[in-house]
């Protein structure tokens, strides 16, 4: 068997000893990526597996020589790019009906009568939609400036959080094991104060882990022992709930459900154990329960088998409570716009809500990155289907691909991190002020979220407070 070799995860099988791999090269290169696996430790274990498949070791050291993103790989630029693309102003069009509504200010002065002339500013301060990110707990523990600035970005920049590290199951056996789980426990409550303290929404990552072929992913052989896994896994999804205690605005139920090689499906027989987490956590909390996968937007190896998983779910009266796509891009899997579009509708008709999970896009094309990034942001918020998209990452010195970040190591911004923040604080977002007309109303539209309305000027100035949602906002003041 040739094994490729992955400093954080262990050691996987990816080839049988006398045929062709399962995957395409493509396919396992995006593996590779994903578990951040040196392409250099494949011609390694080539070499040490001495021609025991030699045909599979022909096809990834075809696929992996050369340096990391070859241009044979890598695609100029991608369908749906181009400034006058036709899909811009129906995503515009949508973009308007969906994600903005009118806000009425009605002003009268002391005694009642309509106040004419009164100046009134509409500021926004919040988006109901989530533009998040992932919060590594060690870097945001760091002293010194890196911590500093890490916290800071994160609290302008994003409104929702998912933990990189924390919650997934391996971090909470592995300090038990070393009896320092309560030291972690202390260190998660401070992270989660941070976000609740400023109105960020936290994602959970994760309550059950789909693929089992990885030791460090799990305290049990679950091949070998079966029987062991719902008894393990139950008790662990009770003990990280009764932690998050409500906290929380959402979980990952199941991460990576149609994943690789052996699963929980594939050692317990069927897809039934995935309905049975879904009921038990659902038994035990209302936080909304989310399923989430890989290669469905890049690539799309998985899409239809997600979709099926899904579907069982929903038959089975274990429906989860929204779709997650990971959207991990590179250079060489930026798939067309209007697909993407065309794969979100597909998954809407199942009529759960959507979220981009984990979105990145690993290429050093600084100019193309930030191109993709407009353009899968743009058509993501346009799609009413969808109530959030994370990245996964956004600095350079802490990324799991670091070509994919937002700021560079030295935290000066890359054009992804300039066109997130023009789109997310300014081309999204709503600040306007002028003045009553006769009536005493000032109407304007801005898009969804919270708002603060400030009336008249001096001592006279009122402060109001409002959330505008879909059905709109009115806002009565009174002047002194």
């Amino acid at each position: 068997v040739m094994e490729i070799v992955d400093s954080f995860c262990g050691i996987g099988p990816w080839a049988d000893r006398d045929t062709l791999l399962p995957y395409s090269a493509d396919d396992v290169l995006e593996q590779m990526d994903y578990f951040g696996i040196s392409r250099a430790l494949v011609h390694a274990n080539i070499a040490a597996d001495r021609g025991r498949a030699p045909a599979a070791n022909t096809m990834v050291a075809e696929a992996a020589a050369g340096p990391r993103g070859a241009a044979r790989r890598r695609p100029v630029t991608y369908v749906g790019r181009s400034a006058d693309a036709p899909w811009r102003k129906s995503a515009a069009g949508r973009i308007e009906k969906h994600r903005m509504a009118g806000i009425v200010v009605k002003v009268v002065d002391a005694k009642g009568a309509a106040a004419g002339g009164a100046v009134v500013r509409v500021q926004q301060r919040r988006h109901a939609f989530g533009f998040g990110n992932i919060i590594s707990p060690r870097t945001f523990m760091l002293r010194g400036s890196d911590g500093k600035t890490y916290r800071r970005i994160f609290a302008e920049h994003f409104n929702k959080a998912t933990f990189e590290m924390g919650f997934r199951w391996q971090n909470w056996f592995r300090p038990a094991r070393r009896g320092r789980l309560d030291e972690h426990k202390k260190q998660l409550d401070k992270l989660i104060r941070f976000c609740r303290s400023r109105e960020i929404g936290i994602r959970g990552h994760y309550l059950a882990w789909a693929p089992l072929t990885r030791e460090s992913y799990k305290p049990t052989d679950y091949g070998k022992h079966p029987k062991r896994l719902w008894p393990e896994l139950s008790a662990h999804i009770d003990e990280m709930l009764a932690f998050d205690d409500g906290r929380l605005a959402e979980w990952d139920a199941i991460n990576h459900i149609i994943g690789w090689r052996d699963t929980m499906a594939t050692v317990t027989g069927s897809n039934e154990i995935y309905a049975k987490i879904i009921r038990h956590a659902r038994s035990k909390t209302k936080t909304p329960l989310w399923v989430n996968e890989g290669a469905v937007l890049p690539g799309g190896r998985q899409l239809e088998a997600y979709e099926k998983v899904i579907r069982y779910l929903i038959e089975s009266k274990a429906s989860p409570d929204g779709i997650g796509f990971m959207a991990h891009f590179k250079d060489s899997t930026l798939r067309p716009i209007d697909e993407l579009w065309a794969i979100y509708n597909r998954f809407a008709k199942l009529g759960l809500p959507l979220q981009l999970t984990e979105f990145d896009i690993d290429t050093r094309n600084e100019r193309l990155q930030g191109d993709y990034l407009r353009d899968v942001m743009t058509i993501t918020f346009s799609h009413p289907s969808f109530n959030a998209m994370v990245m996964w990452g956004f600095w350079e010195g802490r990324h799991w691909r670091p070509d994919a970040a937002l700021w560079r190591k030295d935290w000066s911004i890359k054009p992804s991190g300039k066109m997130w923040k023009e789109l997310v604080y300014k081309t999204w977002w709503t600040d306007r002020t002028g003045q009553t007309d006769a009536t005493g109303t000032f109407a304007a539209r801005g898009f969804l979220g919270k708002y603060r309305i400030t009336v008249g000027e001096g001592q006279k100035r009122q402060v109001r407070d409002v959330t505008l949602a879909r059905k709109g906002a009115t806002v009565a003041v009174k002047l002194p």
